[in-house]
């Protein structure tokens, strides 16, 4: 019995060590692997404040398109702003039964706050032709925050509507000069 128990003891304690040597032989790390220092050139980072490519546009200025998109549905994504915001859908559609409008409502987040409605605008002109383009601006100001987004909270003035739209093409300036 003492035999038996001394075998599994010494079982038990070579299959520790090896595990233990096999672990840290597998998961040793270099040093300069620190977890919180992050290396510019690791995969997965984003610049957040990046300085826009030659021949592009700059972060407060951006375009690009809309699909299958419901009232309410989703949001726009956010830029920096604090005064005017002026967005342009051009070529809209509606998958079902026809677009007339849409609304468009601007928002401005306030961090640890609920955001602020700007208002909203209807676009009609965009849904008479696939260049026809509609245009609306806000020259609106709030405290504590400077990030802006739009959302499409109507479509043919109705936010039950189960119609989704499309937009081929979205401009947002936020320069009043132009």
């Amino acid at each position: 019995m003492r035999l038996r128990s001394a075998l599994t003891v010494t079982l038990a304690v070579t299959a520790l060590v090896g595990a233990i040597t096999s672990a840290s032989a597998q998961g040793a790390q270099p040093e300069s692997r620190d977890a919180h220092a992050a290396n510019s050139g690791d995969p997965g980072l984003i610049d957040l404040y990046s300085t826009p490519e030659p021949g592009q546009m700059g972060p407060m200025n951006w375009d690009g398109a809309i699909g299958g998109w419901g009232p309410g549905s989703f949001e726009s994504r956010h830029w920096d702003d604090n005064e005017y915001t002026e967005v342009q859908f051009i070529g809209c559609a509606v998958d079902q039964g026809g677009g007339k409008s849409a609304g468009v409502k601007l928002w401005q987040a306030i961090p640890f706050n609920l955001d602020k409605d700007m208002g909203m605008q209807t676009y009609y002109n965009c849904f008479t032709g696939p260049d026809a383009s509609t245009r609306a601006w806000w020259n609106v100001y709030y405290a504590n925050g400077d990030q802006r987004y739009f959302t499409i909270p109507q479509i043919n003035g109705s936010a039950i509507i189960r119609a989704t739209m499309s937009v081929k093409r979205v401009y947002v300036d936020t320069t009043l000069a132009d």
